[in-house]
């Protein structure tokens, strides 16, 4: 054989391989496919309070610095009849300077807040599959009027919050509770107003603020507002043609 009829050989090989994968998807008919349809979709905003204490062992607050929320998650996504449950977990930080001479930074942290929210979707049932996300859309933070962490974040100083040891504050201020030297108080101790005092004034309603019984800045209030979503899906059987048509046996005209 030469090379003549070798190429022919080859192109006639050829072209029937490519004539047998061109009528392959039409002799096989349609094909089923799975697809995965979202039949639902909610979004709620979830709001939380949460009260945020300074253990012992850490000192007082004297201004708070930042208070973060992190390390947000999802534990888990049920679905019920016409609700989905979502319930996640995050972190919350508080950085504040400390109620002490040096003024050192310290922080407070809550690990693993638990939140749970259900958002209504009318139709879904038990069995179908979700997911959700979550986003934080808000945080912010508040504390008692009567400390000077709040004057702080508020902007409402006094003369003698001017000077950070208030030393040339009046000693006959009624406020013994925001002076570190005050005659009717301890002189031993330069925390006036921040630690118990038995030699203040009981009678005094600004000494210490509230009768000895909230002499420190240990706790505040933080709110968080979440944005949570949530998606109900089922799967659908999807038929595609194998060929959008076959090529004419012969010319048109």
């Amino acid at each position: 054989m030469d090379d003549k009829d070798l190429r022919q050989t080859v192109s006639a090989s050829a072209g029937m391989n490519y004539y047998n994968q061109c009528t392959l998807g039409t002799q096989a008919g349609p094909q089923t496919i799975i697809v995965r349809q979202v039949i639902a979709e909610k979004e709620e905003q979830k709001v939380l309070d949460i009260h945020v204490v300074v253990p012992e062992r850490k000192p007082s607050i004297e201004q708070i610095v930042d208070v973060l929320v992190k390390d947000v998650e999802i534990d888990c996504v049920d679905v019920i009849t016409d609700k989905v449950i979502v319930r996640g977990e995050f972190d919350v930080k508080g950085i504040y300077v400390a109620a002490l001479p040096d003024q050192p930074v310290h922080a407070v942290e809550i690990r693993h807040f638990k939140w749970t929210q259900d958002l209504h979707m009318p139709g879904v049932r038990k069995g179908m599959d979700a997911d959700a996300s979550v986003i934080i859309e808000f945080v912010d933070y508040d504390l008692d009027e009567w400390t000077r962490a709040y004057k702080h974040k508020n902007y409402e100083y006094d003369d003698c919050d001017t000077d950070p040891h208030f030393d040339d504050c009046d000693t006959d201020d009624d406020h013994c509770g925001h002076h570190h030297h005050h005659d009717d108080c301890d002189t031993d101790d330069s925390h006036c107003g921040h630690h118990h005092h038995d030699d203040c004034d009981t009678d005094d309603s600004h000494c210490g603020h509230h009768h000895h019984h909230h002499h420190d800045c240990r706790e505040f209030d933080v709110s968080v507002v979440l944005k949570i979503t949530a998606k109900v899906m089922v799967d659908r059987e999807v038929q595609v043609a194998a060929a959008a048509g076959e090529m004419p046996s012969a010319p048109k005209g």
